[in-house]
């Protein structure tokens, strides 16, 4: 199965960490973009990173449920410290960006793509494949 580095996501999303050091950063197999809770719950596969303009607690609580890799706080919006300390207490690791949700998944539609993670069809349309 084909990963895709930590490092070239933090770099490239120019990420900033709100999490203890010690948390192990999971695999990264796509990407979700939302920010209603219910559009995440019901449509954001495991193992996806989920990138949005919410920063309170329910955001951690929705990716611990739905078992996404990691949460990205958009548009420089920085957590509070609960959402951080929850994020913490339930293994999800946190982060934010200085770049509008438009850029950021932009970015990792990229990275994710030169990997083999997606296939962008003809279409122009990104299905992930089948890992």
């Amino acid at each position: 199965m084909k990963l895709i580095d930590w490092r070239e996501i933090i770099a490239e999303l120019e990420l900033t960490a709100h999490y203890h050091n010690a948390l192990v950063l999971p695999p990264v197999y796509g990407a979700y973009c939302g920010d209603m809770m219910s559009d995440v719950l019901a449509r954001a596969r495991r193992g996806s990173l989920w990138i949005t303009i919410q920063r309170h607690r329910n955001v951690i609580a929705v990716a611990s449920l739905v078992g996404l890799s990691a949460v990205v706080i958009s548009g420089g919006r920085v957590p509070p410290p609960d959402t951080v300390a929850l994020a913490e207490k339930e293994g999800v690791p946190l982060f934010s960006t200085p770049l509008d949700s438009f850029h950021a998944a932009g970015r990792l539609y990229y990275l994710l793509t030169r990997v083999g993670l997606i296939n962008p069809t003809a279409d122009g349309v990104a299905k992930p494949q089948n890992t």
